[in-house]
């Protein structure tokens, strides 16, 4: 979901933190047009969550701006993917309060009755994608694109969704009944 925001770095003289808020802010507008009257209020808990994120996430680049990191290793992403999968299945399963990405994923989901994983899947190539057109559009050539990106946009949905699957199961009654579209559309 940060691909189109990181590209925007390397476009305008703003922070990842910047863009990833405009990103979270845009995508919380379309699951408000999208669910019209069925929009609930505490989803509005959504946009200082965001904020709150978009401040860590240039708070860390700052305290980590001195590591240098190389090259990677295919299995190294790999593992990234499964926490990263993990990370939105804990998220998702509680159903109380989710970044706006992932909110826009789980309505989008609830209104076809899709699969959270396939939309997600879905979701997260047309951001990617979008990132590219912007690169190219603008610089002529993809900035802040590569294999991994592609790779974990390809596979953090299903991912997620066997997590979503599993840990739901395993927690049995301990939480509300968690399905697809969750309650984003009641």
């Amino acid at each position: 979901i940060t691909s189109l925001a990181f590209v925007l770095t390397f476009i305008f003289p703003h922070t990842l933190g910047t863009f990833t808020m405009m990103v979270n802010s845009v995508m919380f507008i379309i699951q408000v047009i999208l669910l019209g009257k069925a929009f609930q209020k505490i989803q509005l808990l959504q946009l200082p969550a965001a904020l709150l994120f978009s401040v860590c996430i240039d708070g860390w680049l700052c305290i980590l701006s001195y590591w240098q990191t190389g090259g990677y290793v295919g299995q190294g992403l790999m593992l990234g993917c499964v926490f990263l999968g993990l990370g939105i299945a804990f998220e998702v399963i509680p159903n109380v309060l989710i970044l706006p990405g992932e909110g826009l994923v789980r309505v989008i989901a609830g209104l076809t009755g899709w699969r959270f994983g396939r939309v997600k899947t879905g979701f997260d190539m047309s951001i990617v994608a979008s990132a590219v057109v912007v690169s190219v559009a603008v610089t002529g050539h993809v900035l802040g694109i590569r294999e991994g990106t592609v790779m974990a946009a390809l596979i953090v949905g299903s991912i997620s969704h066997f997590f979503i699957e599993k840990v739901s199961a395993a927690l049995g009654g301990w939480i509300p009944s968690y399905t697809e579209a969750g309650d984003a559309c009641s």
